[in-house]
């Protein structure tokens, strides 16, 4: 099993009801597929860890390398792993329309996040750590 990290920036700010249905498409394709993770946005930041097959993880990875829904791929780590550190899709996002948030399943604002999970490396909970800050700002809490 193997885990990517990325990051991008969307070509258009995403809309509440756009962060929906990509929740719904990834919770959809990711678990016909076996593949977990977290995604995090946020102005325009985007950030994901996706946790898989590598024979399933590496296309889906060149696939949402080349979706036209964002630019600046840049991909942060590719490695082996023996369990998954999300073992249920989230995303984590600041919300646009801050009154209807809480109504949202699987949706975390960034100061609601779980903790770091112990099954990540210690460079891989920084770099976790890192891309929240990345895509939150200096003042988002750091335990993924």
């Amino acid at each position: 099993m193997n885990h990517i990290v990325y990051m991008s920036r969307a070509v258009r700010p995403l809309s509440d009801q756009d962060l929906q249905e990509l929740l719904a498409q990834c919770r959809r394709d990711n678990a016909r597929h076996n593949v977990t993770g977290i995604l995090f946005y946020s102005h325009g930041n985007i950030a994901q860890l996706i946790e898989g097959d590598p024979a399933v993880i590496e296309p889906l990875y060149e696939k949402i390398s080349r979706d036209g829904r964002h630019s600046n791929v840049q991909q942060l780590a590719n490695k082996a792993i023996t369990e998954r550190s999300f073992p249920d899709w989230s995303m984590a996002f600041h919300p646009i329309e801050t009154e209807g948030f809480h109504t949202l399943e699987g949706f975390f604002l960034p100061h609601q996040l779980p903790a770091t999970p112990e099954t990540l490396t210690i460079a891989d909970a920084l770099i976790v750590d890192l891309v929240r800050q990345a895509v939150f700002g200096p003042d988002a809490p750091t335990t993924v």
